[in-house]
């Protein structure tokens, strides 16, 4: 057996520990037939053939050696004020075997990829069949409600897109905010995320997180929006935060969407985008990972809890847009128009961050607040004849008004649309 094969059946053993010996560890809820998934799907992860090159699975956010809050939701006692960290997953394909997803961003009343329902009656999610994401411990969501170790939140999540990168392979993720919290007196959760192509090959990723008990939630590792002062400033000053585009990866290219009047909400660009801020100088990033005011009431009535997409500051022809009011130190733009489903053009060099789905929050091994920020482009990016790339300029500013950016230059897909980079999942029954 090669040293790559012996490693991998090594870690494959490892996790089939786990899950049995954290199943009867003391008296905490399992769900039995998640547990056998995994156990089986790790196992199916070692056949291989020698040529083969099934999905690469990376668990990107939180990071390998972060920490994340516990969260204050109890048993039949619920809170937004979970862990509140985002779970960010990459599937970077190598060859022309596809993915089964449907990409989708926040676009109301279409809420994501996410499917609560499906969530609670322990089903695949019926946009992303083959997602598999476990924990070994339980999790309670916002009602209340315990969810045992082992179950397969894929439902959860929020958003997916795609983007094309080089070679036959393409690049999907998947972001989801975390509401849930950890039962008290839990000290380390083991995620681990699995995925199966459309020639049922597996790929997995694994991360062990320490829980920080230090804050209560997630929410309370960074000050209230409304402590930000502002203005925020695309101007990087050296002394702010470590801002970095994760998503997507350079070199890479992106669908821009239909040009023509055949855009709608499921046809768009359809790319993903992670901004992650690193506050190395402990100045404080304001921002309200839940999407809730200090009060714990919703910005829009319309907008569940969990998000922090604010389409009141969105750029229009008769208003100029704004800062997101769930995080007013971030700004992104586009050196491109975007047009969106609606017929909306947001100018090239807007600030889109009211655009954004989701954010999270988690303490790095250095002891500092990383806050990261998702969203799927949603609409078309109007590129004017002959050019071939598209900057986004991203940049965040701290409570102490110093700032932080980064861009990434994006060249063009042949794929018109996001969506086209991996198949349509069949029709819900």
């Amino acid at each position: 057996m090669s040293c790559k094969n012996t490693c991998r059946a090594l870690l494959g053993l490892s996790l089939i520990t786990l899950a049995c010996s954290s199943a009867f560890a003391g008296d905490l809820p399992v769900d039995g037939v998640g547990r056998a998934t995994l156990v089986r799907l790790l196992d199916d992860s070692q056949v291989q053939s020698a040529n083969d090159l099934p999905p690469i699975v990376r668990i990107v956010s939180p990071l390998a050696d972060s920490s994340i809050a516990g969260g204050t939701s109890t048993h039949k006692v619920g809170s937004f004020n979970g862990t509140n960290m985002a779970v960010n997953v990459e599937v970077v394909t190598r060859d022309n075997v596809p993915l089964v997803v449907r990409e989708a961003t926040e676009a109301p009343p279409v809420f994501g990829i996410r499917h609560v329902n499906d969530l609670l009656a322990d089903k695949p999610n019926p946009d992303a069949p083959g997602l598999y994401v476990f924990f070994d411990q339980p999790l309670i969501m916002p009602d209340g409600t315990v969810m045992p170790a082992f179950s397969n939140f894929a439902s959860a999540f929020n958003v997916s897109g795609s983007d094309d990168t080089p070679g036959p392979g393409r690049t999907t993720w998947f972001g989801w905010h975390v509401l849930e919290s950890l039962p008290a007196g839990t000290q380390e959760v083991t995620m681990t995320v699995a995925f199966v192509d459309s020639a049922h090959r597996v790929a997995f990723d694994q991360v062990h997180l320490n829980v920080d008990r230090t804050k209560s939630s997630g929410q309370a590792l960074t000050p209230a929006p409304q402590t930000f002062a502002g203005p925020a400033s695309v101007i990087d000053d050296g002394q702010g935060p470590e801002v970095s585009m994760i998503a997507p990866r350079v070199p890479t290219s992106i669908a821009i969407g239909p040009t023509d009047s055949s855009l709608n909400a499921t046809n768009g660009s359809l790319f993903f985008i992670q901004v992650s801020s690193l506050d190395r100088n402990r100045h404080g990033i304001a921002v309200s990972a839940n999407g809730l005011t200090s009060a714990g009431a919703p910005l829009n009535a319309a907008i569940p809890a969990g998000l922090i997409f604010d389409p009141s500051v969105i750029p229009s022809a008769g208003h100029p847009g704004g800062p997101n009011r769930n995080f007013p130190g971030l700004t992104v733009t586009f050196d491109v128009p975007l047009r969106q489903p609606n017929g909306n053009i947001v100018p090239a060099g807007a600030n889109l961050a009211g655009l954004f789905d989701v954010a999270g929050n988690e303490v790095d091994a250095s002891g500092a607040i990383r806050t990261t920020a998702d969203w799927v482009v949603g609409g078309s990016l109007m590129l004017p004849p002959g050019k071939q790339n598209v900057t986004v300029n991203a940049s965040v500013t701290d409570n102490a008004g110093h700032t932080g950016s980064t861009k990434n230059i994006f060249s063009i897909s042949k794929s018109v649309s996001g969506q086209q980079l991996t198949l349509d999942p069949p029709p819900s029954n």
